[in-house]
């Protein structure tokens, strides 16, 4: 069987399963199993083995059972980079990137006024997307990624290796900031926020997602509240917290953090959509 009707095929069953992007899924699945990129495959004249279409077409079932796409293609996009993924991770999202560019601006302004790298700290660092791509973005930081549960550890340390990274993105097992010094010059964290009751209405792929990096308590904000009552014995004068949050929990945090003793100046952060995404506290 050749490409064509293989997609063809694939997409429509897709389709009929309410995928909106089905074509395009088929072509990245496919794409993957041969090496390809999606706009290569249609130049791609030989006759696809019989082992491809096995595996095309059971990586089909699953992506209609709701395994998500980036599972299967054992990658994500962010930030301009691909990502190793796996179940028991949670997958990199745009509105993330957003965050870290608007925390980029910050920082990179931060360490001209010091003169001299900033150390950075990562927590729930997942597939370590976040440190990696601070640590490529400022040449002479160092990144501290924690992260709770050994499967995730064991995707980041393939991020970092694969970007060269692994003599300034440093990876230990931890929850949030317990058991971690001092003097930090900045602290990046994407928690889970959706609120307990909205899990199992999200869509069927993010629900095949990691629980423990979705769920954030009765109103979404466990994990927030927390990493909030640790920020300041982490952080050094100056010192930089960003945190992402759902649109609805940007008001309540800004509340939070404007009454805090140690806090200087609190900001909103938006994603790329225009939509409130996250906050940017600066420690006194």
């Amino acid at each position: 069987m050749s490409v064509h009707p293989l997609i063809h095929a694939a997409a429509h069953r897709l389709q009929v399963a309410g995928l909106e992007h089905a074509r395009h899924e088929a072509e990245w699945l496919l794409g993957g199993l041969l090496g390809l990129k999606p706009l290569e495959l249609y130049l791609w004249e030989e006759p696809i083995s019989p082992r491809v279409i096995e595996r095309f077409r059971s990586q089909i079932d699953a992506r209609i059972t709701g395994i998500p796409l980036q599972y299967l293609l054992g990658e994500a996009q962010f930030h301009g980079m691909r990502f190793a993924v796996a179940p028991g991770v949670f997958i990199p999202r745009p509105e993330t990137e957003a965050v870290v560019e608007a925390t980029l601006g910050v920082l990179r302004e931060r360490q001209q006024q010091l003169a001299r790298g900033l150390r950075l700290l990562d927590l729930g660092t997942g597939s370590g997307c976040i440190a990696v791509t601070l640590a490529r973005a400022l040449p002479t930081c160092v990144v501290v990624g924690v992260e709770l549960t050994w499967e995730a550890l064991r995707i980041a340390q393939q991020n970092v290796l694969r970007q060269g990274l692994a003599s300034r993105v440093w990876l230990v097992q931890g929850h949030w900031g317990q058991g971690i010094g001092g003097g930090f010059d900045g602290i990046v964290s994407n928690p889970p926020y959706v609120p307990r009751a909205q899990v199992d209405h999200l869509p069927l792929d993010v629900r095949q997602e990691p629980r423990l990096s979705v769920e954030g308590g009765e109103d979404g904000m466990r994990e927030l509240r927390r990493l909030m009552t640790q920020a300041p014995r982490m952080l050094r004068e100056g010192g930089l917290l960003v945190l992402e949050c759902g649109e609805e929990q940007v008001r309540a945090l800004m509340y939070q953090a404007s009454a805090a003793p140690w806090v200087k100046t609190v900001i909103p952060m938006a994603d790329l959509a225009a939509r409130p995404r996250g906050v940017l506290i600066t420690r006194r």
